[in-house]
């Protein structure tokens, strides 16, 4: 992508609020930072406590981390309650135990 293109893009993400669950590392902090580095913030959430609390410290900016258990139905749907509306969601990566 040239600069120009980047710099084009940047104002699509402006201001949205993007959920990214398994945000904390891997792929999943490669798309939050992304987001972030796009002017949108980053709602990330994971079942890795201390992950999500270093992810939020790596990420400069727009960002809420939470931890969550995706085992969990009443979990989840508390979570999404409590973040309210949101414009993207992104579940880039799962570990299945």
């Amino acid at each position: 992508m040239t600069q120009k293109q980047q710099t084009e893009n940047h104002g699509q993400l402006s201001e949205k609020r993007i959920v990214v669950l398994g945000g904390s590392s891997g792929i999943g902090l490669a798309v939050a930072q992304q987001v972030v580095a796009r002017g949108a913030r980053a709602i990330i959430a994971s079942s890795n406590a201390d992950g999500v609390k270093q992810a939020v410290a790596t990420l400069d900016g727009k960002v809420e981390g939470h931890t969550l258990d995706l085992s969990n139905e009443r979990n989840i749907q508390n979570f999404f309650q409590k973040i309210g509306d949101f414009d993207h969601f992104s579940l880039p990566a799962t570990r299945c135990n």
